[in-house]
């Protein structure tokens, strides 16, 4: 055999062999601002449309972010609020695809082979494909699958159930109650299967849980600042900016806060009850502003000024 002739066999393998390798990899398509990514689990770095993402990153999108990624024919759109890992092995004659979802939203376009390729690891359930479309949403204490197009089988760990989910088909896993199954013409079956171990803690289990929490934070933070008026939840908190004022669920009397830039004044609102709060807060940083609970109006004066974090007891 010819030098020239080992070359060429040489140069061939090479390119073959990188060929194959770019056909790995998971290309950014689409990118927000609020869509990062880490490969150390410490430093965060921002996506971009054209970049390839690292074997075994973790990605993370704020409440605005998304990301969509695509390795040939196949994609996977990361929606806001959504932390997930994507990790190739086996090598190029039988790729395999593990993603690790611990929260968010993620849909899935796979490609369609003769044996399952692909697996979506989850705090509550596993979904197993060969090729589909499907979605999967993870919360903190449930996850479902739905199926556009397919077959995915999905495994509840806790409770020790299995179903086939098709096209217009869903299985939900809540972390108590087990598997539920619903279908447009008709309900997947569920068989019993050993219970097992999940591999991916729920969120706020580990310091990448963060991740999505500290995106959230970053992006309230400026339309906080620019309005320090005070705010209502669910239960009636009041409070301005980021420290958060005095607050009671049944009833009991507090001091509104300032907070944010020390900027206007806050009522502090009674959750519940005919008994509001009084006082006016000045906006002065420092300090924690503790709620109080009962009729006895417990609390209503403790470290009244408070631009810090509020914490209700």
């Amino acid at each position: 055999m010819s030098t020239l002739f080992r070359i060429l066999i040489a140069a061939l393998i090479l390119l073959t062999t990188a060929a194959f390798a770019a056909a790995d990899d998971w290309r950014v398509i689409k990118a927000t601002t609020q869509a990062k990514f880490t490969v150390d689990r410490t430093n965060w770095l921002d996506l971009h449309a054209g970049e390839v993402v690292p074997n075994r990153a973790w990605i993370s999108t704020g409440p605005r972010g998304r990301v969509q990624l695509a390795r040939g024919v196949e994609s996977i759109t990361f929606q806001p609020n959504t932390l997930a890992s994507i990790t190739g092995y086996g090598g190029f004659l039988s790729p395999q695809t593990q993603i690790v979802q611990q929260i968010g939203s993620l849909d899935l376009e796979i490609e369609k082979r003769g044996q399952p390729h692909t697996t979506v690891q989850t705090p509550y359930l596993a979904a197993v494909v060969k090729g589909t479309v499907f979605h999967v949403t993870v919360g903190k204490a449930k996850a479902s699958v739905s199926v556009d197009r397919g077959l995915v089988q999905v495994t509840s760990f806790a409770s020790g159930q299995l179903s086939n989910v098709g096209p217009g088909q869903s299985a939900a896993v809540d972390s108590k109650a087990g598997m539920t199954v619903k279908g447009e013409l008709s309900k997947p079956e569920i068989t019993s299967v050993a219970p097992s171990v999940a591999r991916v803690p729920a969120v706020g289990a580990t310091k990448l849980a963060g991740a999505v929490e500290a995106s959230a934070v970053k992006d309230k933070s400026s339309a906080v600042g620019k309005d320090a008026s005070s705010s209502a939840g669910k239960a009636d908190k009041s409070g301005n900016g980021k420290g958060g004022g005095s607050s009671s669920n049944d009833g009991s009397s507090g001091n509104g806060h300032g907070g944010g830039n020390g900027n206007g004044d806050g009522n502090g609102n009674s959750g519940k009850g005919d008994n509001n709060s009084g006082g006016n807060g000045n906006g002065n940083s420092g300090g924690n502003g503790n709620s109080g609970k009962g009729d006895n109006n417990r609390g209503g004066n403790d470290n009244g000024n408070s631009g810090g974090k509020g914490k209700d007891k």
